[in-house]
């Protein structure tokens, strides 16, 4: 049932690629059907939508695998669309007392206050309004939310797709892999941005506030220099600074 649908999903290959079998290519597809039967997106997303969407998604994942490079090329997908991703999930954040499924308010730099602002926000921030109002020209904050919940949903689907492909090309370290902690980073370095838009005080104290979004921001570019072990990397050069670091247990892994 699964590998049909499957083939609806994604449209038949032709007879060349099906010649061409490609595991890092099978598992991530196979992980996009099951993340789309995880998630709410059928509730934001028309059957039209479905397909365009699963269709650019086989098409990345198999322009990314038929790369020279390609695990260099996943982790240039990986971290721009990890940006965008981010900027939606500090705003679907809830504040306490609400539980956070993402587990990421229980960390340093994730407040979970951001939400209550997503007017104000896309007022002030030039690529979340651009991205709204291709949508949408209402400022109401229901019509907004419905919207954002749905770009949240499209990019974690293709978010959870690509980072399925990196695991099959073998770019992850087993018992302390780097993903969880560059979502948190990514997360923190848009809760920093959207607060200093809003005016609004830092997640940090003042006094490490400005090493914080430094050390928080410098994650993608580790990701993108090569590193074997990011997240190694990304801990070394945070050694010293007097900044919090995320504290996960093996349900964020």
């Amino acid at each position: 049932m699964l590998f049909n649908w499957l083939g609806n999903l994604f449209g038949r290959r032709t007879a060349v690629q099906s010649k061409r079998h490609n595991p890092v290519l099978d598992f991530a597809v196979q992980r996009a059907a099951e993340t789309y039967n995880e998630i709410p997106l059928k509730e934001f997303i028309d059957e039209e939508r479905r397909a365009k969407l699963a269709r650019e998604l086989f098409l990345e994942v198999n322009r990314i695998c038929a790369t020279a490079d390609p695990l260099t090329e996943c982790r240039e997908h990986l971290v721009a669309t990890m940006l965008k991703f981010a900027s939606y999930q500090v705003l679907v954040i809830p504040p306490e007392p609400k539980a956070d499924p993402s587990g990421l308010r229980a960390q340093p730099g994730i407040t979970g206050e951001l939400r209550e602002h997503l007017v104000g926000l896309c007022a002030k921030n030039d690529v979340l309004r651009s991205t709204m109002f291709e949508i949408t020209d209402s400022d109401d904050f229901d019509d907004l939310w419905e919207i954002l919940q749905r770009l949240y949903w499209e990019s974690f689907w293709l978010l959870e797709t690509l980072n399925a492909t990196r695991i099959g090309l073998k770019d992850s370290v087993e018992h302390h892999d780097w993903y969880p902690e560059f979502l948190y980073a990514t997360c923190v370095s848009l809760e920093h941005t959207y607060r200093w838009e809003l005016e609004l005080p830092p997640a940090f104290d003042e006094s490490i506030a400005r090493d914080a979004a430094n050390v928080y921001s410098v994650f993608a570019d580790i990701v993108l220099s090569g590193a074997a072990d990011p997240g190694l990397e990304w801990r070394d050069y945070c050694r010293g600074m007097n900044v919090p670091t995320p504290d996960f247990d093996e349900s964020m892994r």
